[in-house]
């Protein structure tokens, strides 16, 4: 069995999970977010590509796992899994099959947790199960997992430490091969090689590279557009270790910047250092918002930030590298100890024809919070 982390932390995981179920007054979940399936029984693959699914309930004596018939070998030689149904995918139903393993179970009348928002559970494959266990009571459990996920245990944070230093070893190459005449494709191609010779797995997003006024579509893939002298180029990745990411986002300029830019970029450096300071235990998530945005105000820089300051960071696969916490200003849960999470501020001056990216992934630790980044947190200036 070749898995992340010994057996007895899976059946650990899945005992808590099954606490949570009692608390939620659940009889049983059925789990499809892949990271999930991957957090409970160590199983690693692209079979999440098809449908498959993880049932968990007291009245099981192991969970079962349904997935297609290509997924054996991963199963049984990538997991700790004890209890498998293969389905063949041109012949057979797979939430047909979960049906029926939820009746045997005695559970057809039973609440029912479901992952409702995973992308690789869709809206049909709902109505289908539903219109197989029509007495059953199914209730949205998607952030169930996630909140047991949100304290990682030493092991976990040294994965992502690890999968941090892979990301600063991606930017130094990126940074390194930056100049005039080289396209964003190409760029993201050096990218994507030093990372995979630090070692690290193919991350939930690949590598990102916008350069000039493409800097300010914070999430444009990379084109065979070509990176000219005087222009803004963004760059985001993640290293990868044992499936935990660590996210990296830099900006650099070709030749020296112009005042507006290096304006810009020092006060959303500020604003990162003082987001990752109020990061400390006890602290409201919402606070850091709140923060950053009062520093971009000195010169009307809040409205034109992208999205949400952060996310929680673990385990990912695609399509997000993001888990289910997000620091919103809304939000007044309490940063703790051993949380691990993105601090990314942003900015898109589109009417100016030019964007900054800034992000890291940050650890929460009793006496406060930190960078896994080695690298500065400020705009790099290719000559």
């Amino acid at each position: 069995m070749l898995t992340a982390f010994p057996a007895h932390t899976y059946r650990n995981r899945i005992d808590a999970i099954k606490r949570r179920l009692a608390e939620r007054d659940l009889e049983a979940l059925v789990v499809n977010f892949p990271e999930n399936i991957n957090y409970l029984t160590g199983f690693d693959s692209l079979g999440f590509l098809w449908y498959q699914a993880l049932i968990i309930s007291p009245k099981l004596a192991e969970p079962i796992f349904v997935t297609r018939t290509s997924e054996e070998p991963c199963t049984w030689e990538l997991s700790c899994i004890k209890d498998a149904i293969f389905y063949d995918i041109a012949k057979e139903e797979p939430l047909r099959i979960v049906a029926e393993m939820l009746a045997q179970a005695g559970l057809s009348q039973a609440p029912i947790g479901l992952e409702m928002s995973a992308s690789t559970f869709s809206p049909l494959q709902f109505k289908a199960l539903c219109d197989y266990l029509p007495e059953a009571r199914f209730e949205d459990a998607s952030r169930l997992i996630a909140q047991e996920r949100l304290i990682k245990t030493p092991l976990e944070l040294a994965y992502q430490r690890s999968a941090a230093r892979m990301a600063d070893l991606g930017m130094l190459a990126a940074f390194e091969a930056l100049r005039p005449g080289i396209s964003e494709v190409e760029v993201a191609g050096i990218v994507a090689h030093a990372l995979g010779k630090a070692g690290s797995e193919n991350a939930a997003i690949s590598p990102m590279c916008s350069t000039g006024p493409r800097s300010a579509m914070a999430h444009a893939m990379p084109h065979r557009q070509t990176i000219s002298h005087g222009d803004v180029v963004i760059l985001e990745h993640a290293g990868v270790y044992n499936r935990y990411h660590a996210i990296l986002m830099r900006t650099a300029v070709i030749g020296q910047p112009t005042p507006r830019l290096r304006e810009v970029s020092a006060l959303l450096t500020e604003a990162f250092n003082a987001a990752v300071e109020t990061a400390k235990p006890g602290t409201p998530m919402g606070e850091v918002n709140r923060v950053c945005n009062k520093i971009l105000d000195r010169i009307d820089l809040s409205r034109t930030r992208v999205h949400r300051i952060g996310s929680s960071l673990g385990l990912a696969y695609p399509a997000t590298l993001l888990e289910t916490m997000v620091l919103d200003e809304t939000d007044e849960c309490l940063f703790k100890p051993n949380m691990s999470f993105s601090i990314e501020p942003n900015l898109s001056l589109y009417n100016e024809g030019f964007g900054i990216k800034l992000g890291d992934t940050v650890l929460c630790s009793a006496e406060g919070s930190s960078s896994l980044s080695a690298l500065p947190p400020e705009l790099t200036i290719i000559n």
